[in-house]
């Protein structure tokens, strides 16, 4: 199987020079280790799988953050959640590793970062991928991928307890505008806050069913207008470890 493969090869490119093949491995084991999962969300084995990406993504990015910029993958196909999910587990390791995150918190960061969006592997794939704005009845089926997915999390051995905040906050706004609970400031934990940064300004650069990719600048730039929304100073943050992606 070509996931298996790729992760035996894994610990020994990393201690070569190729950069380039590195990341390429890193990123095409972690796509389709994505897809895997939301095939079969409640595997045990893929969570784990998931854990060991996130291991080797952390690794290279702490000897060299600037890989972030090779890691994250390329915006010119269409909008794939697995796709979103990698770069969302990217974009939180790497804003993790600039706020200073020790090893243990970046994985539990990472992990909870790339399986955010789980619980979409139970929304009917007509919801998710329609071409133009979604009614009220189809937003409310949205929404509940994040309580979905709390429930699928939350009851994996393999998945640290510490990590749910990525998945059940990332939709929540320090205005108390998000959801599912409307949770307001310090009500929200900092994964979940560091999840719901990445995870819009992903989703504005991604090409969509119904919407063109943004640029980098100008999805930074709607992000920081949404005032009160985001935590001002990992958007600092955000902002300036961005600020080589043309």
């Amino acid at each position: 199987e070509y996931i298996e493969f790729l992760s035996k090869k894994l610990d020994k490119i990393a201690e070569e020079n190729d950069e380039e093949i590195r990341h390429v491995v890193i990123r095409e084991s972690a796509k389709i280790l994505m897809t895997e999962v939301l095939n079969e969300p409640r595997s045990g084995e893929n969570i784990k799988k998931v854990g060991e990406v996130v291991n080797s993504v952390i690794k290279i990015m702490l000897n060299k953050p600037d890989s972030i910029y090779n890691l994250l993958n390329l915006k010119n196909y269409d909008y794939y959640t697995y796709i979103h999910s990698v770069n969302v587990g990217v974009l939180s390791i790497g804003l993790g590793i600039q706020i200073g995150m020790d090893r243990d918190n970046l994985y539990k960061l990472g992990i909870g970062a790339m399986l955010h969006d789980i619980g979409k592997s139970q929304i009917p794939h007509e919801i998710l991928n329609k071409q133009g704005k979604l009614n009220d009845t189809e937003y409310n089926i949205i929404k509940q991928h994040v309580l979905v997915g709390y429930e699928i999390l939350e009851k994996q051995k393999e998945f640290p307890t510490e990590s749910l905040p990525a998945v059940l906050q990332h939709h929540e706004k320090l205005s108390g505008r998000g959801y599912p609970f409307g949770l307001k400031a310090e009500e929200i934990k900092l994964l979940g806050r560091i999840t719901a940064i990445a995870d819009c300004y992903d989703a504005l650069t991604t090409k969509r069913p119904y919407k063109p990719a943004l640029t980098p600048y100008f999805a930074l730039s709607i992000v920081v207008r949404e005032k009160g929304d985001y935590d001002p100073e990992l958007l600092k943050v955000f902002i300036k470890m961005l600020g080589k992606i043309k």
